[in-house]
């Protein structure tokens, strides 16, 4: 939509070179490319600062101010000493004795059962069998008739035998990885038993049976602490420079520590622009490619759409300018704390956006992207942290609204899970309290920054790209909607009928993977065309006189068909999504007004009737939602006709009209399959059934025990209201 307005402005051109710009894969192309570029600008922005050549011994030609917070370890010698002293740490393990006594309490129990059976006096054999069959045991009837025959002591001998193979295999302790040798032993150890063969099958089976879980079980927690205090004994070698701070004065001669410095801080002379711009445009690259595949082996609806595509694109521009803004803010005089900034990026309105116009996974996959590129624009892991989880939480919130001042809550959602990470990270790396407050602080206005910003953007981009999201469509749901309540109270009977049909819909579609919200608003909204005329609909007649008696089908016809017509237009002027207005559009497809058609049949002569005049104009259903709500409002409709309804009635009716629309070519144009119509059938019957079925005739005297019954049952019912 975005991308048709763009051209509608372009001044005119050649015809070739209009069909050579139009083309889908041209405009997806300029739009990557446009995008890479763009993103170059912003990067480059933040990774190109000023840069003097300087090497070790040179005079400083200049005073070098640090213009951030930077703290820096020699990385590799730390990590290396840590890696040499904990790789000597042994595993911790524990033997639980609680599992050996659960598993043999499991066993006891199965014991338990066996003796009980066997021994009630008040079962037959075949009813003792019948039962122990019920321990889900692998036994036959041969072998049950003689376990039956045992008497409470040979039972009990058995049960310690089980009891003596389970110690001996969890003696010396069973880890996770040898559940299944242990199991394959105890089973083993049956046969080293002196026992009859219908026994060891009974003690095998309930070996089999029986859950195995590792006695001896590792101990993260004491092995972690046992390597984190070997770890905590290498002292890291830490570099702090403060925002401000003089790293160099002219005149000058610079050490190795002042280069190591200025290394970091990106002033080095072996960091040029060109090396920079190289790394910029391979990660911009591989960003893009990335994204590309994802879309491609995921969403490859979205990669074919150049206006969603653009759409993407738009946003994690927007949302990168955004880190930039925040980025360069200082917001304190203490570089300790103004270092916190990096919590203070709104990561999670683009993170929102994504998932509302576009796709959930999608924006999950964005933000871990959005992640990475704070923390390596901050050089802070922390700052990714936060914005990983805060976009992901956005996400997540968002994914189930109801309506648009949800957004409100989902940034409240963001500001508690960043204030837990930056809490989180505080604690794990011992930062002092008033830098943590300040990062606490930060995360809060994150989550209520996005939420504004999120609330703000969402018309704008939804309008722009002409993309109807689910906080749209909850909106359109609400019955007080201006349409939904004339045709409540205009046309009544084609109200309920659109609700039954919203239900009926809905279902099917959760069966066969459609989208279930658009399917249930399309309905509601399918025939708003009906306002205009509603007595020329039989739902809307309330058993009045039926007025196309009295005129000619070629105009009952026009009349029936012109409420699509009509409801496109009324969807216009209330400024509905194009998705509504289509599914009005295409509910009835081209299908044939059979009725009318064998009127004409009847009261004109043959060969001035034709077909095609009998026909809706279509277009047919483009997609599964389209053909969904078409075959609901059939079969709602023809199923609510049926004298006396019964199952089989009703499944018959619901498989008639379904082959009708196939027959007649109404699902070409769009993707559903015979599996789906199958689907969509079975969810008809199990919903129509529920809804149009006969009563059951009593005899009166249970009629009027029931009433009775019933009425008690109100009286009741008053009272507990009271």
């Amino acid at each position: 939509m975005f991308l048709s307005k763009l051209r509608e402005k372009l001044p005119k051109l050649p015809s070739p070179l209009i069909n050579w710009l139009g083309h889908e894969k041209f405009r997806r192309l300029l739009s990557i490319t446009v995008f890479f570029f763009i993103t170059m600008v912003i990067l480059s922005i933040h990774f190109l600062p000023e840069r003097v050549p300087l090497e070790e011994g040179q005079v400083s030609p200049k005073d070098i101010i640090a213009k951030r917070y930077l703290t820096f370890e020699n990385e590799d010698a730390t990590e290396q000493k840590r890696f040499e002293v904990t790789s000597h740490v042994k595993d911790e393990y524990v033997l639980k004795e609680e599992v050996l006594n659960n598993t043999i309490g499991e066993m006891g129990t199965i014991f338990s059962e066996i003796l009980a059976i066997t021994a009630d006096i008040n079962r037959t054999d075949n009813e003792k069998i019948a039962s122990l069959k019920n321990l889900n045991l692998s036994l036959s009837n041969t072998e049950w008739n003689k376990i039956i025959a045992l008497d409470p002591i040979k039972i009990n001998a058995l049960s310690n035998h089980t009891k003596s193979i389970l110690n001996k295999v969890f003696a010396k302790g069973v880890k996770s990885e040898d559940i299944k040798f242990a199991k394959s032993r105890a089973v083993a150890e049956v046969d080293l038993l002196e026992l009859e063969p219908v026994h060891r099958s009974l003690i095998k089976n309930i070996l089999n049976s029986i859950e195995y879980k590792p006695n001896l079980v590792y101990d993260p927690v004491a092995t972690e602490k046992l390597k984190r205090e070997a770890a905590n004994e290498v002292e890291p070698v830490q570099v702090v420079i403060k925002k401000g701070q003089r790293i160099v004065s002219e005149g000058d001669i610079l050490n190795k520590h002042q280069i190591e410095v200025l290394t970091w801080l990106g002033y080095k002379k072996n960091a040029s622009p060109l090396i920079i711009l190289t790394g910029l445009a391979l990660f911009t690259g591989l960003v893009i490619l990335l994204v590309g595949l994802f879309l491609q082996r995921y969403r490859k609806d979205l990669y074919r759409d150049s206006n969603k595509l653009v759409l993407l694109m738009l946003l994690v521009i927007i949302t990168l300018i955004i880190i930039k803004i925040f980025l360069s803010m200082t917001l304190s005089q203490i570089p300790e704390r103004a270092a916190q900034v990096g919590h203070l990026v709104p990561i999670a309105a683009g993170s929102m956006l994504i998932a509302m116009l576009l796709d959930l996974n999608l924006a999950i996959f964005i933000t871990s992207i959005f992640a990475l590129i704070i923390g390596i624009m901050t050089g802070e892991m922390s700052f990714a942290l936060t914005a990983f989880v805060g976009g992901v939480v956005a996400v997540y919130s968002v994914s189930r609204l109801n309506q648009r001042s949800d957004l409100a809550k989902a940034g409240l959602w963001v500001a508690i899970v960043n204030v837990i990470s930056v809490l989180s990270l505080a604690l794990l790396y011992g930062q002092n309290w008033p830098v943590t407050l300040t990062g606490v602080s930060f995360g809060v206005v994150n989550g209520l920054v996005s939420s504004i910003m999120t609330i703000g953007l969402l018309p704008y981009l939804e309008s722009l790209f002409g993309i109807t999201t689910s906080v749209r469509l909850l909106e359109l749901a609400n019955p007080n909607h201006p349409l939904l309540k004339r045709l409540l109270l205009e046309a009544t009977g084609t109200y309920h009928h659109s609700i039954l049909v919203g239900n009926l819909a809905e279902a099917a579609a959760e069966e066969i993977g459609a989208d279930s919200l658009i399917v249930r608003v399309g309905a509601y909204y399918h025939d708003i065309g009906k306002i205009k005329r509603p007595y020329f609909f039989v739902e809307n007649q309330m058993g009045n006189e039926n007025p196309h008696d009295k005129i000619t089908a070629s105009l009952s016809t026009l009349i029936i068909t012109s409420h699509v017509k009509d409801g496109v237009e009324l969807a216009k002027e209330h400024g509905l999504p194009k998705v509504i207005t289509d599914i009005i559009a295409q509910h009835h497809g081209t299908s044939l007004i059979k009725f009318f058609y064998h009127k004409a049949k009847e009261t004109e002569k043959d060969d001035l009737v034709k077909e095609e005049d009998f026909r809706h104009i279509g277009p047919k259903p483009q997609n599964k939602e389209m053909a969904l709500i078409m075959l609901a409002d059939s079969i709602e409709a023809a199923v609510r006709s049926i004298k006396e309804p019964t199952p089989g009635k009703i499944e018959g009716m619901i498989r008639n009209i379904i082959k009708d629309r196939l027959n007649d070519d109404q699902f070409d144009e769009c993707d559903l399959t015979f599996k789906d119509l199958d689907k969509i059938a079975n969810s008809f019957v199990r919903v129509l059934g529920g809804i149009y079925h006969s009563r059951i005739e009593y005899p009166d005297n249970a009629l009027k025990a029931i009433e009775k019954k019933k009425k008690k049952g109100e009286t009741h019912a008053t009272d507990n209201k009271e």
